[in-house]
């Protein structure tokens, strides 16, 4: 159907008149053929209307409710959000996959020397400072250099 007729297809079965959906129609074949079978059966569905005011029987609703949960699949999801004890295992869960890691990421990072004070520097079994090519000199003479040291 063409977009004149289509734009004024209900203003024009209810019995207005329209100039430029009758002008349309008289031009084109398929568009009138097809407002001519609406117009037949506009008496049929009149005659199936019904008033407004038709309220379902009491319960109805519930009942489609209770159709509609008993057809439903139950997801992996609901196991969680039904039991108590589900929920406060995924927050237990949660919460130790946060501290974890938040431990993980603080243990790989690597230290910054800046902020360290030296004697915590010199204290750790795992650092090794060197600075030249002999460490043991050096080593010593990091350590004069600690115990002289004054603010």
């Amino acid at each position: 159907m063409h977009e004149p007729v289509k734009g004024n297809l209900e203003a024009y079965l209810q019995g207005g008149s329209l100039p430029p959906v009758e002008e349309h129609l008289k031009q084109c074949l398929s568009c009138r053929e097809k407002v001519a079978a609406m117009k037949a059966q506009q008496p049929l569905l009149r005659a199936v209307k019904t008033s407004d005011n038709i309220d379902p029987r009491p319960g109805f609703y519930s009942r489609v409710i209770t159709r509609i949960e008993s057809q439903a699949r139950p997801s992996v999801w609901s196991l969680f959000g039904e039991s108590p004890f589900a929920k406060h295992l995924a927050y237990a869960s949660f919460s130790f996959v946060v501290l974890f890691g938040s431990y993980f990421v603080s243990s790989t990072m690597p230290r910054d020397l800046s902020q360290t004070a030296p004697e915590a520097i010199m204290a750790s079994a795992d650092s090794e400072v060197v600075v030249g090519d002999n460490p043991e000199r050096d080593r010593e003479t990091l350590l004069v250099t600690l115990a002289t040291y004054e603010e």
